[in-house]
């Protein structure tokens, strides 16, 4: 991610994240503990970072505060970097760096675990930025920004399945649920599929069900289920609410089938003031988030 971000001498660099200091001292070394100032939330985990940085004789500014808020009083910034993953990115974070600044931050969806680092370029009107995705990587979530998993009975009352819409699928569980520590299938759906999160059910005789939940706020129950076995080349689904999750998941899985199947390095976001937009290969191939 440092090589990704590209710091040069003299540039300024604002680090969301303290954790240890380790990260902060990797880019007060190459820059100068002068020119790196990192905000961190926990105020115990700041106290030992400042201790462990000045003991090693780079004393970096460590700000004890909310990082979505960024730290105005050193901007503007040549580089941003993120330490934690983030489902929004703070438009603070642009408004505190320079034309052509570079934010990194680790972004993914609430549709799944999976994050990619997005290397954002500030615009030079100052308004947006705009980058591709470069590596998968894997964060503690920004503690603002943690999932917290919906009550399934809230959504699937008993008896729902009994009134629930029916049909079936051919989409496979091996070509839905992805393995490995990175699903590049499940990170694509969730940049097509908005406020919906997703939870598989470990397999059980030869059977397993994924589901799917309305994330669009409180009055978005909807739900859907799609059932997989062994013995069948068809899946049963059900499906409630006032969306009809499986078929916007099932008609995004066709997508990403049409456009070649992409990984991460063919998508990118767009941060403005008022809405995320993510792409595929182009920013003018863009939709809102």
């Amino acid at each position: 991610m440092l090589a990704d971000l590209d710091v040069k001498p003299g540039q300024r660099v604002l680090e969301i994240g303290t954790g240890t200091g380790w990260n902060a001292a990797l880019l007060a070394y190459r820059l100068g503990a002068e020119n790196v100032v990192t905000v961190e939330v926990d105020s115990a985990v700041a106290s030992e970072a400042r201790k462990s940085l000045d003991r090693f004789g780079l004393p970096v500014q460590v700000v004890h505060g909310d990082g979505l808020l960024g730290y105005g009083a050193r901007a503007p910034y040549d580089r941003v970097i993120a330490t934690c993953g983030l489902r929004k990115i703070p438009f603070a974070w642009v408004e505190q760096s320079k034309p052509g600044g570079v934010l990194l931050v680790p972004w993914g969806t609430y549709y799944g675990p999976g994050e990619a680092a997005a290397r954002l370029v500030v615009a030079r009107h100052g308004q947006s930025a705009s980058g591709p995705f470069t590596r998968p990587v894997a964060f503690m979530r920004l503690r603002s920004q943690r999932f917290v998993w919906p009550r399934h009975d809230e959504y699937v009352p008993p008896g729902a399945l009994d009134a629930a819409d029916t049909s079936t699928t051919t989409l496979t569980e091996a070509q839905l649920c992805g393995t490995g520590s990175f699903d590049p299938v499940g990170f694509a759906l969730g940049l097509r599929v908005p406020d919906v999160a997703h939870n598989p059910d470990r397999r059980r005789d030869g059977r397993r069900a994924v589901w799917f939940y309305g994330t669009g706020g409180s009055m978005d129950r909807s739900w859907a289920v799609v059932v997989f076995r062994d013995d069948r080349e068809e899946a049963k689904v059900y499906q409630s609410g006032p969306r009809r999750l499986w078929s916007e998941v099932e008609s995004a899985y066709h997508w990403w089938l049409s456009h070649g199947e992409p990984d991460h390095s063919r998508f990118g976001l767009t941060v403005t003031a008022e809405e995320t937009h993510a792409w595929l290969d182009d920013p003018v191939n863009s939709w809102s988030l």
